[in-house]
């Protein structure tokens, strides 16, 4: 390798890793305004297109860690219910969690639909009303003293996090109009 060539390749190096650093710094200060930093640091720094991210971008790729939570939850609930051991009561919570995460679903379409034509408030709204579902299952199977699979509780957690995130995030786009 001729020496101008090898400074090329040093200068094209440096230009990476200060980028990255400035990709860390702006998700790292995105995710210093909301309660759940680490889950948001995770959620973002998964996505490969928080490079080219905004703050709209950033919401957006929160929405898809909701979508892909929502969806983690949904096979969950599904292979526990799917189990020939499990209750009636229990089987028939779990499908009512499986209707409601469908819903759910829909709901986060809108979101990013509401996002997109920055109607911030139906978006923040919507945020509460997904969430509204995996609590709801989450309440259900607690009243039955569900035990077996405390991971189900777990993605509700993450997902109610995930959801308290995007509302900061929309909230402070409130502010960008």
């Amino acid at each position: 390798m001729t020496f101008p060539m090898m400074i090329k390749v040093v200068l094209l190096s440096l230009l990476v890793l200060s980028n990255g650093a400035d990709l860390y710094d702006r998700i790292k200060g995105e995710c210093s305004l909301t309660d759940y930093q680490n889950t948001c640091l995770k959620c973002l720094a998964s996505d490969p297109n928080s490079i080219y991210a905004d703050h709209v971008g950033f919401v957006q790729i929160v929405i898809h860690c909701l979508e892909s939570q929502l969806q983690n939850l949904t096979n969950n609930v599904t292979s526990i219910s799917s189990r020939k051991n499990e209750s009636v009561a229990i089987k028939k919570v779990l499908g009512d969690c499986n209707r409601g995460f469908s819903i759910a679903k829909s709901q986060l379409y809108e979101i990013k639909h509401s996002v997109i034509i920055r109607s911030y408030k139906k978006a923040s709204g919507l945020v509460n009303t997904t969430l509204s579902y995996p609590l709801t299952c989450r309440d259900n199977l607690q009243k039955l003293n569900f035990k077996e699979s405390p991971e189900v509780y777990d993605d509700i957690s993450v997902y109610a996090q995930l959801s308290s995130v995007a509302r900061t995030m929309i909230k402070r786009l409130e502010h960008f109009i």
